[in-house]
């Protein structure tokens, strides 16, 4: 667990540890994966690869001490805690230098005057080397930092005084103005600094601090903010730290807001982890996109005791896909929660909850059906009790299961219907009898006539050589109508280097639905991997229906249609 107080900081700038799994020893030594230490990418996802230069991560199993050791200088000796790594390309062999090593993780950085190309990475702990495992190294491949060290979610970005890009700004301890405090949201024509790694190589000696505050303005690199192109000023080593990169930028007019708003970073071909961060017209307080946040807002910025929160979710999901064609199911699902919003993020709460703007795409990591979303910048206190829930529509009522949670939220399921029939259109309520801790309460909504994809418009992405990942994606649809949103997920599978895991790149983009088209940029669509298992999802999406009730600060209802396309190439 990565705070204020633990890994290497000088302000924000800090060399992060990725979520290590438990610290005990196992028989077996072996590495599992080689990744980014601010990215977190997968081995074997596009964008994985380890630039020269870059700090990176290797996990495994038996890799070090238990328990850890950090170094009390960063990157000046190749050896820790008697581990240390060792990179082969071609019929070179370098030496990593050594940050952070334990049982299952080591971090460390990858010399400049690493070979790039296709070679082999080998972990050696008290004299007992892990078999070898593929790495790729290449010149550029940049990873943005993150608050939850988890490669996703709020981007480490700060202004000029080190403070931290937040949702509001901080208060007491915490308060914006120097390092380790929050400033508040951005706004357009403010100079930010993105903390990143894998920039691309030094000339000289890594450890002894050579080509820090040097700016490498011949690399073509972008900033993509919500979508917009926003203007570099500065793109080099920090002038503190080994290994980290700061890219500086202005924050480009016309750029979208919210409390969550995509922020990436593209060089050539290759593009960084998606990350976010609040981006306000003026003021230093952003606003949420999502209607229930935007009611409630106020409150999760300040609270100091729990809240409690309520969430309903109404879908036509994929069942089955196969030679048979895609089947669909009608399905619901539901969340009553007290959440307690840890002191420490709570500036940031509102990045970590809302939608990203109308018009913006985000991409994230599968791993085996199990999305990698960053933990959360609160913890539950418990379940709530809202009593039975029901669901009426004009085909029935549904009463929904209920799973009571102690330390988790309070679960809500049903299957309305399979084959997907339940959800044809017309008037519905979900309703809750009330509860020990929630009383009773309606929400009605209704269903028209929802945007549609044309099986013509499907055809176009079907035919031919495939999507050109670089050129984007164009979808057009009919019937746009301003009581719905549409989402659309591309999305591509490739089996990890082992055999065993599954690896999904998913882009999703939330789009006005009355605008009928869309074109998801090349710079988001090359964070899919190329293969023939890609596939495309249209979700026409009801706009949020917000709820009350006694005992609830705020709650939300949501419906959403799929319609999948699959396969679709992406080369």
């Amino acid at each position: 667990m990565v705070g204020f107080s633990s890994g290497r900081i000088i302000g924000w700038r800090k060399l992060v540890v990725l979520a290590a799994a438990g610290a005990g020893v196992v028989a077996a030594q072996s590495i599992t994966d080689v990744r980014n230490a601010a990215s977190g990418i997968n081995q074997g996802l596009p964008n994985s690869a380890i630039a020269q230069g870059a700090i990176f991560s290797v996990f495994g199993t038996n890799l070090g001490p238990s328990p850890a050791v950090t170094a009390t200088q960063a990157f000046q000796s190749t050896s820790l805690g008697g581990s240390s790594v060792s990179v082969t390309v071609g019929s070179t062999t370098v030496n990593a230098l050594m940050y952070y090593a334990s049982a299952t993780q080591i971090n460390a950085l990858l010399p400049s005057n690493t070979p790039t190309g296709s070679g082999t990475i080998t972990v050696t702990y008290n004299g007992t080397q892990t078999p070898s495992q593929p790495i790729t190294v290449i010149q550029n491949n940049v990873g943005i930092f993150t608050v939850t060290s988890s490669g996703a979610g709020i981007g480490i970005v700060t202004y000029p005084d080190y403070s931290l890009v937040s949702s509001v700004p901080g208060t007491g301890a915490f308060g914006g103005g120097g390092p380790n405090t929050y400033g508040g949201a951005a706004i357009p024509g403010d100079t930010l600094t993105i903390w990143t790694t894998g920039l691309g190589p030094i000339t000289g000696n890594d450890a002894s601090g050579d080509g820090l505050g040097v700016n490498m303005g011949n690399i073509p690199l972008k900033v993509w903010l919500g979508g917009v192109s926003a203007t570099v000023t500065y793109q080099g080593r920090s002038g503190c730290c080994i290994g980290e990169d700061q890219i500086a930028f202005m924050v480009p007019s016309g750029v979208p807001t919210g409390c969550a708003v995509p922020l990436t970073l593209q060089i050539g071909t290759s593009v960084s982890n998606s990350v976010v961060i609040p981006v306000a017209a003026s003021g230093r307080s952003c606003i949420p996109q999502s209607p229930s946040l935007a009611i409630s807002g106020q409150a999760l910025n300040t609270s100091t005791v729990p809240i409690n929160t309520g969430s309903f979710n109404i879908s036509r999901q994929i069942y089955a896909e196969g030679s048979a064609g895609i089947q669909y199911d009608d399905v619901a699902s539901g969340s009553l929660s007290q959440i307690s919003p840890t002191p420490q993020y709570q500036p940031m709460l509102l990045s970590s909850l809302d939608s990203a703007p109308m018009g913006t795409c985000n991409s994230f990591q599968v791993v085996n059906g199990i999305v990698q979303a960053p933990p959360p910048l609160y913890t539950v206190v418990t379940g709530l009790d809202a009593g039975a829930v029901t669901i009426t529509g004009p085909s029935g009522q549904v009463t929904m299961r209920e799973q009571p949670g102690t330390g988790v939220p309070t679960q809500y399921t049903a299957l309305l219907s399979p084959l997907g029939v339940y959800l044809s259109g017309g008037s519905y309520t979900v309703s809750a009898a009330g509860g020990k801790t929630v009383s009773a309460f309606k929400i009605p909504f209704s269903i028209t006539a929802t945007p549609a994809w044309p099986s013509s418009d499907q055809n176009l992405l079907v035919k031919g050589n495939g999507v050109n990942r670089a050129n984007g994606m164009t979808l057009t649809w009919t019937g746009g109508s301003s009581k719905y949103y549409v989402e659309i997920d591309a999305s591509s599978s490739v089996l990890a280097a082992d055999s065993t895991n599954t690896l999904t790149g998913v882009v999703q983009c939330l789009v006005p639905s009355t605008l009928g088209t869309f074109t998801i940029p090349g710079s988001a669509l090359l964070a899919l991997p190329a293969g023939s298992s890609g596939q495309v999802d249209f979700k026409p999406s009801l706009n949020p229906v917000s709820f009350s009730a006694d005992g609830l600060d705020f709650g939300s209802l949501t419906l959403q249609y799929d319609t999948a396309l699959w396969p679709v190439t992406y080369n």
